[in-house]
């Protein structure tokens, strides 16, 4: 009964053979993990058919009132581990499914764009410097750092020039041209950093452009400016636009009504 527990359970680890006084292939079989798997189950058939001997080639004692026990927990064990592994590589897959789905669901790709001979216009390209006062706000985004986050132009329109492939799901496209320039302690600009929401209070899908963005840039210094673009799926009207600090919250908010371009 002990080699029978000790041959299925631990198995792998040769400790059926060290109990048996079997040393050097016990080392041998816990080595190679019981020899890949099959060592184990060659060790564990050949107790459960009354073969296995000790050290000094006696039999094991016990064999004929226990066997049938053995052989019934034993095909409930590897039923058991059986069903266990199935439906573990079955979540497997359908967690790799889902992700592999999920991400066949993201914005396409530059190379769509490249592959599109209608997209030779730039977006609004960013220009130099800040806004005047009146289009700029003082934005504390953590304990000690603060941004100037100026707006310079805005226009609404209905098909990006150089990502002609995207088509609005809201009526067009509003186009921001901000610039992020860095008061004091450090700041990170991002178009991340900015969400818009329409005349109803519905927030819209943020667009990463591929020319023209307002660029990602970490630990800006102070006097550090960067400007480009915004743009948001959104429907045309006035828009509240959300500046966000550094935890994700609202800091700032405008609004604005851009022209239709």
């Amino acid at each position: 009964m002990t080699t029978w527990i000790l041959s299925l359970l631990l198995g792998g680890l040769g400790v059926d053979r060290f109990y048996l006084g079997k040393i050097g292939t016990g080392i041998a079989k816990l080595l190679t993990a019981g020899g890949f798997g099959i060592w184990s189950i060659v060790d564990l058939i050949i107790t459960l058919t009354g073969s296995a001997r000790d050290k000094d080639g006696r039999p094991l004692e016990g064999y004929p009132e226990n066997k049938k026990m053995a052989w019934i927990v034993t095909g409930v064990v590897w039923v058991v581990g059986m069903i266990v592994g199935t439906v573990v590589t079955l979540a497997t897959i359908a967690s790799t499914a889902a992700m592999v789905e999920e991400l066949q669901k993201s914005p396409a790709t530059q190379s769509a764009a490249a592959e599109d001979p209608a997209a030779t216009e730039a977006a609004p390209a960013p220009s130099s410097g800040t806004a005047n006062d009146a289009n700029s706000f003082v934005v504390t985004v953590s304990e000690g750092n603060t941004v100037k986050v100026s707006v310079t132009d805005s226009v609404y329109v209905t098909e990006i020039p150089t990502q002609s492939y995207m088509k609005p799901n809201n009526g067009g496209f509003l186009l921001v041209e901000v610039s992020w320039e860095t008061l004091t302690g450090t700041s990170s600009s991002n178009p991340a950093n900015f969400e818009a929401y329409d005349a109803d209070g519905k927030e819209g899908e943020r667009i990463y452009l591929e020319e023209g963005s307002l660029p990602t840039e970490t630990n800006s210094e102070v006097g550090q400016v960067h400007s480009g673009v915004i743009a948001f799926d959104i429907k045309n009207g006035p828009t509240t636009i959300a500046i966000m600090d550094d935890f994700g919250d609202k800091a700032s908010t405008f609004t604005l009504t851009a022209p239709v371009g």
